[in-house]
């Protein structure tokens, strides 16, 4: 999707609007709920703020610390005041965060512990930010088998908020922790495993952040290896019909259906060949020319639907692939320049299109001025306990809106459509689920992670007022 292409399709058609004689209406046109994108400012002389990095959530701790080493984190617990909370790249969209008391940065605890060539398995600092770990495994011949399109998180955070990628052999990144050491809220480290101290270690790699904090952890991983991704403009019907073929013909492969269009942007990624060749270029600006257009013709009564999908068929349908080719933690993520929020429910894999054209079908028929695309992705089942995969395969559908603009209207008509098709919340997402409907969608280890987390957190001192919602405490 090429930036100029857009930019010259809203320009042409803000032209025949006002050669029309309507362009006057523009002025009645303007986002009345449009949100500051930073809500937080700094007072010379207080306490510095904490902001995560869409603006939609903030605190003021009372203390901030950042320990280097698993010593130095055990006195920071044993000496914290307040709710204590840990952060690492403030990637997270829902109130996992936020505290008045203490914040824990783990950005120093970082970096390659110790590595096996022989299992392929490496331990790593939990503050290691995932555009570090890719180089870091390269160098010792290791590489995680699969990645989120973004690399900004720190793996801490993704591990406890069960962060993933997508393609149906491949589980979430917490899938693939073998092993951990989890910082109690009363300083004692716990190392644990499938083996040792299981019933914690389970509950631990995907908690929220409600029994401590991760200080280290070991991966399985894969040997280095190379891929080729694909971009297309496809018709979303035409994809949807056949994903399940999709799906089994790449290694990986996600869509993006574009609201009030037929189409939509397939990415398909597979291991490269000798003779593959990139082509094209990423354009980390696309969502805002998405807008532009949308705010050139959308607002036109009557006609700013189809309008607006006739420009983008007009101007999109024959855009040639993109092609990226390259190491695989490369090839993975995209640039995120544009800032947004965003809401994402796990629904059963088998449901995933009927969810998602039930979505599109309400933005069209409701008419939301909506514009962002959606995305659309498959996860591999596993057995941890509050992960949205556990006991499922699963396919994770997003939808978000621009970072300047109020996301709360446009959730509440599609967090429903969610709950129909049995979806589990992304825990770093969006939601408004509370712990009687969350309870009721981990069925068989809710119980089992609430009597770790009190035995673990008797006092609830990791429990911020986000957390004490979603886990009844």
């Amino acid at each position: 999707m090429k930036r100029r292409t857009f930019l010259q399709a809203a320009a042409g058609a803000g032209m025949t609007a006002a050669a029309a004689g309507t362009a006057g209406l523009l002025a009645g046109c303007g986002r009345s709920d449009a949100v500051p994108q930073s809500p937080v400012q700094f007072v010379p002389g207080r306490a510095m703020p904490w902001m995560n990095w869409s603006g939609n959530q903030s605190c003021t701790p009372a203390w901030r610390a950042a320990p280097a080493s698993e010593a130095e984190l055990v006195d920071v617990l044993a000496r914290a005041r307040g709710v204590v909370r840990a952060v690492g790249a403030s990637h997270s969209f829902s109130a996992v965060v936020p505290t008045d008391g203490t914040l824990v940065a783990t950005d120093l605890l970082s970096g390659l512990v110790s590595h096996d060539p022989a299992t392929l398995r490496a331990e790593i600092l939990a503050g290691t930010r995932m555009h570090a770990l890719g180089p870091m495994l390269h160098g010792v011949g290791q590489s995680v088998p699969n990645m989120p399109d973004m690399d900004y998180p720190a793996m801490g955070g993704a591990i406890v908020n069960s962060v993933h990628g997508t393609g149906q052999r491949f589980g979430s990144m917490s899938s693939c922790v073998t092993a951990l050491t989890l910082a109690t809220p009363s300083g004692q480290l716990i190392d644990c495993s499938a083996e040792r101290n299981a019933e914690v270690f389970h509950a631990a790699r995907t908690s929220v952040g409600a029994l401590g904090i991760i200080s280290r952890m070991t991966l399985q991983n894969v040997a280095p290896f190379r891929l080729v991704e694909t971009t297309r403009i496809e018709t979303t019907e035409e994809v949807l019909d056949e994903i399940t073929k999709r799906c089994a013909m790449h290694r990986n492969f996600e869509c993006m259906p574009l609201p009030h269009s037929s189409l939509c942007v397939t990415i398909a990624t597979d291991e490269a060949g000798p003779h593959d060749t990139p082509t094209g270029e990423d354009d980390p600006q696309a969502v805002k020319s998405l807008r532009t257009l949308w705010q050139a013709v959308g607002w036109m009564p009557g006609m700013g639907e189809a309008a607006y999908d006739k420009l983008l068929t007009t101007f999109m349908a024959g855009e040639g692939s993109q092609v990226r080719v390259g190491q695989s933690y490369e090839v993975f993520p995209h640039v995120r320049v544009v800032r947004f929020r965003e809401m994402e429910y796990t629904v059963p894999a088998d449901a995933g299109p009927a969810c998602v054209r039930e979505i599109l079908r309400t933005i069209r028929e409701r008419r939301l001025p909506i514009a962002f695309p959606l995305e659309y992705r498959y996860v591999k089942a596993d057995d941890i306990w509050l992960s949205m995969f556990e006991g499922r395969d699963g396919c994770s559908i997003s939808v978000h809106q621009y970072g300047d603009t109020d996301h709360r209207a446009y959730f509440a008509e599609i967090e429903p459509i969610f709950w129909k098709y049995g979806g589990r919340p992304h825990w770093g997402k969006i939601h408004t689920l509370d712990a009687a409907r969350l309870a009721a969608l981990y069925p068989r280890h809710w119980k089992d992670f609430q009597e770790v987390r009190r035995s673990l957190d008797p006092q609830g001192r990791m429990l911020n007022p986000h957390l004490k919602h979603i886990f009844g405490a």
